[in-house]
């Protein structure tokens, strides 16, 4: 899915911590935030997910409009399709890794060749060998 933010701003009372934001990330690409604490990386993240609402701007994934203020859109997170992990590796402690993978396509009751899938996703990120930690 390609995703594309296009003059995207937060403000958290009286500081700015998105400044106008235009990104483009391209469907199957790896992207990475990179920057020091505080920056905005987990705000930019949330609004993309529909976490947190952007003051300005747009949102769209495959070229359908998932946020804009000035036509007031707003899908909710439930129907953005996206997966969202935290960073907190003690989020779900009790699971393995396979486990914490499998468990956005559980909650949604989206099962189908779920193995294969997960361990897919593992191996995409060189992890394959963690799945039972």
């Amino acid at each position: 899915m390609e995703i594309r933010l296009h003059g995207i701003t937060k403000r958290f009372e009286k500081k700015q911590v998105i400044r106008p934001t235009s990104l483009t990330i391209d469907s199957g690409s790896f992207t990475t935030l990179l920057g020091p604490s505080g920056c905005g990386k987990t705000t930019l993240l949330r609004m993309i997910a529909g976490l947190e609402t952007p003051d300005d701007g747009e949102i769209y994934f495959d070229g359908t409009c998932v946020f804009s203020r000035e036509k007031r859109i707003n899908l909710p997170p439930e129907k953005r399709g996206l997966g969202f992990v935290f960073q907190d590796f003690a989020l779900w402690p009790h699971m393995t890794v396979f486990e914490n993978v499998a468990f956005g396509l559980r909650a949604r009751k989206d099962t189908k060749d779920l193995q294969t899938r997960v361990r897919e996703a593992l191996r995409v990120v060189h992890l394959e060998d963690f799945e039972t930690r």
